[in-house]
């Protein structure tokens, strides 16, 4: 595709993908129609600065392409640990946290598009970044229709990460990974519930449901609530994962 965008725009565009350690005649050849610049323009265009011409839709790509490229990875990596391991590494790696991290190394601020307004308004400013590091996720994946010019930047960072949350103790705390998982995606915190069961109260055990959006997700059993909490939390993970 033939693109219309600045000259000097996509300049700086070439040198942010260079950074990321793409190359910009692999990028070319990827498609037979040529790379799409204005595509990666938009991803880092905040609907701040236009309501037309913006990200929004390529960051809910994003999200999508995201979380398929660290599944892949830590399917690859670390195939030989629990489901609700895995899920509860994911919840962090997709964390809006990680991905600002992610964006400050490449500087991905100086090359967003933001009205002054959001631009100075720094409790936003974590959300701004990851929300266009995904958009830009999108953009190269609906470019070049290959995983692959995501996961060669973003697995070893996914590495970095994983290495440091193995290091942590509390990676195991489900309650604290699905807490993150439905707050970073949807904005709300899910609900735990004791259940009172007469087999339970026999053997000493506790049973908690954990809910979110009407639903349970999962039933755990302990010999205090917090460790049926954390039981009932990795159930939830397991089925969250499956979104």
């Amino acid at each position: 595709m033939t693109s219309t965008i600045d000259p000097r725009r996509q300049r700086e565009l070439v040198r942010l993908l260079e950074r990321m350690g793409l190359e910009l005649s692999t990028l070319e050849r990827a498609n037979s129609a040529g790379f799409d610049w204005l595509l990666i323009d938009q991803a880092l265009v905040h609907p701040s600065f236009s309501n037309t011409y913006n990200n929004d839709q390529l960051e809910f790509v994003g999200d999508s392409v995201l979380r398929l490229s660290v599944s892949l990875f830590l399917q690859e990596r670390y195939g030989d640990r629990k489901v609700g391991d895995l899920a509860a590494l994911r919840s962090h790696l997709v964390s809006d946290k990680t991905l600002a991290e992610i964006a400050s190394i490449y500087d991905l601020q100086k090359y967003v598009v933001v009205s002054n307004a959001a631009r100075n308004d720094s409790q936003a400013l974590r959300s701004l970044l990851a929300d266009a590091l995904e958009a830009l996720m999108a953009a190269l994946y609906i470019a070049t229709r290959d995983l692959a010019y995501i996961r060669k930047w973003l697995d070893p960072h996914m590495q970095h990460f994983t290495e440091s949350l193995l290091a942590i103790p509390a990676l195991g705390n489900y309650k604290v990974a699905l807490q993150e998982l439905t707050q970073g995606r949807w904005k709300r915190l899910p609900e735990y519930r004791n259940v009172d069961e007469s087999s339970n109260n026999q053997s000493n055990l506790f049973c908690v449901e954990v809910w979110f959006d009407d639903r349970c997700w999962g039933k755990g059993q302990g010999k205090s609530i917090k460790a049926a909490q954390q039981e009932a939390a990795a159930i939830a993970l397991q089925q969250m994962a499956q979104l």
